[in-house]
């Protein structure tokens, strides 16, 4: 897999620009083409096949406010696109609300890259589960942009949460054209499971081999907390430097994570740097 069609998230926000930015820097890394997709928010009214009329009625709304706003967001886009050296950029404005839009992008892409909207630094307006929404609806993994913060790399020195999950497996095997090109790769192992850390060979030990395999410069840190998986990760990310945090999402039922919390919640609400998401 390599990374040949970028989708991001555009809208008339202040962060969009640092979003733009950073999909450019890997539009520009692999030669990629780069789609900037503003949704109106507004969807147009469903017709099944063979009925003349909507399901749900049509609700007059008055979407030209929305449509400019869009329009001019998706020209700033390009603008900075460009001006970064882009070689191919294309807009698509979106009538259709945000996440369903975003997440119906990734059928043809591989990388959708979207903001943080937990935490601190959003947009008033910004739905607090868009990141995961996408995440969950999307066949490709979910680049999620902190709300605070400039980003001059990513992917130069990666933290890698591994647990012994499907989840965390799918993320790092989405990861990894981003993974062999980083300078520093840590595999970092917070409360996994402990088969995983009494494992004869050490844990982490077989990951860490198939990424060297793939040509990953790859150690293994070890971190066992019993407590605060997610609070553990964010400080294990901090503290080897990262630039960029891999991890699966929602490893436990989402209802779980909805009244416990969990690593992934805690992520995208604390997070730092850019963090790769797969589920």
């Amino acid at each position: 897999m390599s990374l040949k069609t970028i989708v991001v998230h555009i809208d008339g926000t202040d962060r969009c620009s640092t979003r733009v930015a950073l999909a450019a820097q890997l539009a520009l890394a692999y030669d990629a083409h780069l789609i900037g997709v503003a949704p109106t928010g507004w969807s147009p009214p469903v017709v099944m096949p063979g009925v003349s009329e909507p399901i749900v009625p049509a609700i007059p709304v008055d979407t030209g406010p929305a449509r400019k706003q869009c329009m001019a967001a998706l020209a700033a886009f390009e603008a900075q696109a460009r001006r970064l050296g882009v070689q191919t950029v294309e807009t698509r404005l979106v009538e259709e609300e945000p996440g369903l839009a975003l997440a119906q992008h990734g059928l043809c892409s591989d990388l959708v890259v979207v903001g943080q909207t937990r935490g601190g630094g959003n947009a008033p307006a910004a739905w607090q589960d868009f990141p995961e929404w996408v995440m969950l609806n999307s066949p490709v993994p979910v680049l999620v942009v902190p709300a605070r913060g400039e980003f001059a790399t990513v992917g130069t020195r990666v933290a890698v949460a591994w647990n012994g999950s499907s989840e965390a497996r799918r993320a790092i095997g989405t990861a990894l054209p981003v993974l062999r090109k980083a300078d520093k790769v840590h595999l970092v192992m917070v409360d996994a499971d402990r088969k995983l850390i009494e494992a004869d060979a050490g844990p982490g030990a077989d990951m860490g081999l198939y990424l060297m395999r793939h040509g990953v410069n790859v150690e293994v840190d070890v971190d066992i907390t019993g407590g605060d998986t997610g609070a553990a990760l964010v400080g294990a990310s901090v503290d080897c430097g990262a630039d960029l945090v891999v991890m699966g999402a929602y490893g436990r039922s989402r209802l779980r994570e909805m009244l416990m919390g969990g690593a992934t919640r805690a992520m995208l609400e604390s997070m730092r740097v850019p963090v790769w998401m797969a589920h």
